[in-house]
């Protein structure tokens, strides 16, 4: 669990780090119409996981409660207080708790709880990812290494 833990926060410490290259300015980017802005997917990064974490103990889907922000700053604190929950979170489970049977009714994510720790972790570099492009395509020149 601890290292599942600190693999992650490796990740998450990036997407923290991505955020301070970023300007007010650049909050509402967006490279097509439907897409997230770079601030909405920012926070949808940081409050899903939390959800996946969670799902582990409790295994209820509960949205998070993401703040509307308006600027970066802002953005940078929610990041970072959602840190800190999941972490938080993370900290709560035991070796047990991820290899018990999970009652998911997902085909991809039947079998021990501990998927939804790799579905989390999937979603965090899948969107990461994202965003390193949203972050280039706004002119940042040097985006932090990947982990």
């Amino acid at each position: 669990m601890e290292q599942m833990m600190n693999e992650w926060l490796q990740h998450r410490n990036v997407l923290e780090n991505l955020l301070e290259l970023i300007d007010d300015k650049h909050i509402d980017f967006k490279p097509w119409e439907e897409a997230m802005t770079f601030g909405e997917l920012a926070l949808h990064v940081a409050g899903w996981n939390d959800v996946f974490v969670s799902l582990v103990k409790s295994e209820e889907i509960v949205p998070p409660d993401i703040p509307e922000c308006k600027t970066i700053e802002e953005i940078r604190k929610v990041v970072k207080a959602f840190t800190e929950k999941t972490k938080n979170t993370y900290e709560s489970l035991t070796d047990a708790d991820l290899e018990a049977v999970n009652s998911s009714s997902h085909p991809k994510l039947k079998g021990q709880k501990r998927r939804y720790l790799v579905a989390m972790y999937d979603h965090e570099i899948h969107h990461k990812g994202q965003l390193f492009l949203y972050a280039r395509m706004v002119g940042v020149k040097e985006v932090p290494f990947f982990r």
